[in-house]
């Protein structure tokens, strides 16, 4: 493993946020570290980049053991939701500012400035003030910023959170692609699914300080190890006895003699949400939006897969 994180642990006082965490991520690989607020998530990326120590645990990162160095003896670089650029420095002075402490001339790092900026995509902003760029530029120009210097480790903490929802969606497009061209290893953290489905080679299921599940996102939503993972990946109908159906996997046509009734509809442009009362139960239903939708109050026919739970 290019990175290797063995038995985790880190405490505030009496309360452990972090518990004996152990993992590990390939080289030019994305992990994910995907979990609601307060699970620890941005606690873990600090342990990482050693802005804050661990009680317990080692970290590897490329065969050495990082645990005890300094933030700036690490090699790793951090991207933050706040974007973190210098106001009173243009686009170019920005991206060259780590280079400096890189011990390169200014002339090969003023190079190296304008491939990442052909790279961003944004050749013709190399001059422009870092407060005349839109949200999205500016996280270009961040995400290039800790690029440029070419570390072991890149960490981004929620670096997307600020952007609206179709810039969100090109942004981990960009990424991917950036990350490919340059065989970069990232730890990514966020609460949003489909972000991580997008963008993770794996992702890292957590909930208070502990992992719950590590797999594709694939192997997250057929799979799910356990309850927490089930209900926080996806939507389901549970059942009993650890069965459960996936709103999707619930097949309904209209039927007047059907068991089942539309209770509710949720129109969402390409879906179609329904809740439906079907044998004393209600349920979850999702279908695709390619007939006329079902009115409220219309008797259905309701055809479905049951899932089953294997927790270990």
């Amino acid at each position: 493993m290019f990175l290797e994180v063995k038995n985790l642990t880190k405490k505030y006082s009496n309360k452990t946020v972090l518990h004996s965490l152990s993992f590990g991520v390939d080289q030019n690989k994305i992990l994910v570290v995907l979990g609601p607020s307060g699970c620890g998530k941005s606690t873990l990326l600090s342990c990482l980049n050693g802005f804050i120590t661990v009680d317990e645990g080692t970290v590897f990162l490329d065969g050495q053991n990082i645990t005890k160095l300094y933030p700036e003896e690490r090699d790793i670089t951090t991207v933050f939701q706040s974007y973190s650029l210098f106001p009173h420095m243009d686009v170019m002075q920005n991206l060259m500012y780590g280079l400096k402490f890189k011990k390169i001339s200014r002339n090969d790092a003023r190079k190296k400035a304008l491939k990442m900026l052909h790279l961003l995509q944004m050749d013709e902003f190399s001059n422009t003030k870092i407060q005349d760029l839109s949200g999205g530029q500016q996280q270009r120009i961040a995400l290039g910023r800790s690029l440029i210097v070419e570390p072991k480790l890149l960490l981004l903490d929620e670096p997307f959170s600020n952007l609206d929802e179709k810039l969100r969606l090109t942004m981990r497009h960009e990424l991917r692609q950036i990350q490919k061209e340059l065989n970069m290893t990232m730890v990514f953290v966020t609460h949003d699914q489909q972000e991580a489905f997008s963008i993770g080679d794996q992702i890292l299921v957590m909930d208070q300080g502990q992992i719950q599940q590590i797999d594709t996102g694939q192997g997250l939503y057929s799979t799910p190890k356990n309850h927490f993972v089930l209900k926080f990946i996806g939507d389901s109908n549970l059942l009993d006895n650890g069965e459960y159906i996936r709103p999707e996997d619930i097949v309904i046509k209209s039927d007047s003699n059907g068991d089942g009734r539309i209770e509710q509809m949720d129109f969402q442009g390409s879906t179609i949400n329904y809740l439906i009362k079907y044998k004393e139960r209600v349920f979850h239903v999702t279908c695709l939006n390619r007939i006329e939708p079902l009115k409220v109050g219309t008797h259905v026919d309701v055809q479905y897969k049951v899932s089953k739970l294997e927790e270990k």
